[in-house]
């Protein structure tokens, strides 16, 4: 079979001099992510549809048109079909995902669409620290912070932590500490000043360290900060009070917008409710750094949520411990892509170190509120990738 056989748990032969509308009664006319092959069992064609029966019709009926001017017989050329059912634009994406790089592993990073996810890194214990922007988070030291909504956000929070610790904002002046002449940030006290010695490396190191702490965690700093403006003001010291209320106001940017959902690469893990096959029926999703795991359906509202909780984190447990390379990096692009997505329609994701029953079961709930993705009576093509 297709190295893409373990994704795929149906299939079909197809028989050209077959009746075509008695074979597509074996189909199901639902949601499904599919593969043509040819006699050979070699990969034709890659699709993502609503409706694999009006897919199938269309493509088996006749020339199909694949370019400009080029058609192409699929009657002729296919002889099994393979699919798999998916429930969900979050399925749909993972599985489509997982099938084409199996499947076409040389071109698919190229065709499939998938938008890498973004993070600000810095690693406070290299000679020169800063915060940058990446799509990689494949290194092994120091930490990525994200998903971030895009690459312009990811900028804006690499300035904004520049800005709330006075970090130094030019790297080739930083690299000529502690010999450099001040540079302008520092001249108009918005930098600490290792560039000049004001400060040692060192010190400056600790308090890139210390910013990181903070972006881990900033409601805490928040807090800290606004008693320090409470005790200001009760000591009548209101201008000191009214600048630590505009830092705080500067801080609150963290965890909001497209920062709402950056965190640590190794918290990056949720359990994520998406529909079932049936109303009523929800699938279940742990996601952990690099990994998305499919793990079970829910029936009806999960009234022993205490007996879900156990596998999901023993699970967690184990697929906290793996580092993401290449591959993991892609799937963390698909699982940012839905978390950014409109909420009516992209399932639920509940930070794991949020998982209780009671977020478990209110996550059930607010699933089934959110509308059903449309059923299509044609082919709904969602995604296609063709083989070379």
């Amino acid at each position: 079979m297709l190295g893409g056989g373990a994704i795929f748990d149906q299939h079909v032969e197809f028989d050209a001099q077959q009746d075509l509308e008695e074979f597509l009664k074996r189909v199901p006319a639902k949601w499904v992510v599919y593969l043509f092959a040819d006699a050979n069992d070699q990969p034709v064609q890659l699709l993502c549809v609503k409706n694999l029966r009006a897919s199938l019709k269309r493509r088996l009926g006749g020339d199909e048109l694949i370019g400009p001017t080029k058609r192409v017989n699929y009657r002729e050329l296919v002889r099994r079909i393979y699919w798999r059912r998916v429930d969900s634009a979050f399925e749909a994406d993972v599985v489509y995902l997982e099938a084409a790089r199996a499947i076409f592993p040389q071109t698919y990073q190229g065709m499939i669409g998938f938008r890498p996810a973004w993070f600000a890194h810095v690693n406070p214990e290299t000679n020169y620290p800063r915060y940058v922007k990446t799509i990689d988070p494949t290194a092994r030291s120091g930490t990525y912070f994200g998903p971030i909504e895009d690459k312009h956000a990811a900028q804006k929070l690499v300035h904004l932590m520049e800005a709330l610790f006075d970090l130094c904002r030019d790297y080739s002046i930083l690299t000529q500490s502690p010999n450099a002449g001040p540079c302008s940030w520092k001249q108009m006290s918005k930098c600490v000043g290792p560039c000049d010695g004001t400060i040692s490396l060192e010190a400056y190191r600790q308090l890139v360290e210390f910013s990181a702490k903070v972006l881990s965690d900033p409601q805490d700093y928040i807090r800290e900060q606004t008693r320090r403006m409470e005790q200001a003001a009760a000591e009548l010291r209101f201008e000191t009070a009214q600048k630590i209320k505009a830092y705080i106001e500067q801080l609150s940017v963290l965890g909001k917008g497209p920062f709402r959902h950056v965190r640590p690469l190794e918290k990056f893990a949720y359990v994520s409710l998406q529909r079932g096959p049936r109303e009523g029926l929800a699938k279940l999703f742990l996601i952990a750094p690099g990994q998305v795991d499919h793990m079970l359906c829910v029936i009806d509202s999960p009234q022993q949520a205490s007996s879900l909780l156990r596998p999901i984190l023993s699970l967690a447990a184990v697929r906290s411990a793996a580092t993401v390379d290449a591959i993991g990096a892609e799937r963390i692009g698909v699982v940012a892509h839905h978390l950014f997505s409109p909420k009516q329609t992209q399932g639920v994701f509940i930070p794991l170190d949020q998982l209780e029953e009671k977020s478990l079961a209110k996550a059930y709930r607010d699933l089934q509120k959110q509308k059903r993705p449309d059923e299509s009576e044609g082919e709904g093509v969602v995604k296609e990738l063709q083989a070379m």
